[in-house]
């Protein structure tokens, strides 16, 4: 569905107050500051399915200023992160002791899990993907490594990742529900490539060597989720590090290395069961991706999503 909303018919006293309160539900709660040298405007589309997590927002305002602080931060219930591209004017973020100049033509990452700013000086137009974190399904580990950098949305992967938000929002509202999940989540996979691939993450002076072993292990598991004998050993050998040395890398991760492999695997068959092209079956799905056992598959994706694969498929998860 698409919301749409505008400043153009509220009264003066109204505009702030409201506008705030659009954006805080739009994203999550921020502290704005408004310009005061003349009457605010703004307008607000959102992108949005039932079944998808994600959403898509183009927001156009005069110029304004954004601030996350701990206190909203502690609120939350649930970890978020915004994928902003400026169409107009550059806007400047600083998170983490870091301060971005982000112009038209590239586009930043931000993380609603720790306080930051956001502001641009002149009117504006921007892009906004927004991200909660049970979308990624752990697909983004270290979310903090793409905040210090400004990705380039003119060419290669990016470009692609900048077109696909404009054409989902272009094209919207003539495709079926099923196929407007699929346009968000079609984004988010560029997305997800497009900052997996920026070798300034892995080579920048503040990323480690544990880092570095992460993304190889990712990379590595993305390539072979199908194999139903993936396993930590096998990930350790082929990555050059030790077994043990394997379980400390994920010891400060919320989940172990087999439980992150199996939601690699669940996330792969839903996005699969949300295709209406997809004509495999649900035991079809669950072997390709690497589950031997189809009552441990059912099992693991009830609890994960709260519903059957037949449900999910059906739209009625």
């Amino acid at each position: 569905m698409v919301q749409q909303l505008s400043t153009r018919s509220w009264s003066d006293s109204q505009c702030q107050p409201r506008w705030a309160e659009a954006i805080g539900n739009a994203y999550f709660p921020l502290s704005l500051e408004f310009g005061t040298d003349s009457r605010f405007q703004g307008n607000l589309q959102i992108w949005e399915t039932p079944s998808s997590a994600l959403a898509l927002s183009r927001l156009r305002s005069s110029r304004l200023g954004y601030s996350r602080s701990k206190a909203q931060v502690s609120n939350d219930a649930q970890a978020c992160y915004l994928v902003t591209i400026p169409r107009r004017h550059e806007v400047l973020f600083e998170q983490d002791g870091r301060e971005l100049q982000c112009r038209p033509g590239s586009f930043i990452f931000e993380r609603g899990d720790a306080p930051y700013r956001f502001r641009y000086a002149s009117d504006n137009d921007l892009w906004v993907f927004k991200l909660p974190e049970q979308a990624l399904h752990g697909q983004l580990r270290g979310a903090e490594r793409y905040t210090r950098f400004c990705f380039d949305a003119r060419r290669g992967l990016g470009r692609i990742f900048a077109d696909q938000l404009a054409m989902c929002a272009a094209r919207f509202d003539e495709c079926a529900p099923a196929a407007r999940h699929m346009l968000l989540e079609q984004a988010l996979s560029t997305l997800l490539l497009t900052l997996r691939q920026d070798e300034r993450v892995l080579n920048s002076e503040t990323s480690n060597l544990a880092a570095l072993h992460l993304q190889r292990i990712e990379a590595y598991v993305e390539q072979h989720l199908g194999a139903a004998e993936l396993a930590p050993r096998q990930v350790a050998e082929a990555c050059g590090i030790s077994l043990r040395y394997l379980h400390k890398l994920f010891a400060d991760h919320p989940c172990s290395l087999g439980e992150w492999i199996r939601q690699q695997r669940l996330a792969a068959v839903h996005r699969q069961l949300r295709d209406p092209h997809c004509r495999l079956s649900i035991g079809e799905l669950a072997s390709r991706w690497g589950f031997s056992d189809q009552a441990q598959f059912a099992r693991h994706f009830r609890r994960y999503y709260g519903c059957t694969a037949s449900e999910m498929r059906n739209g009625r998860g």
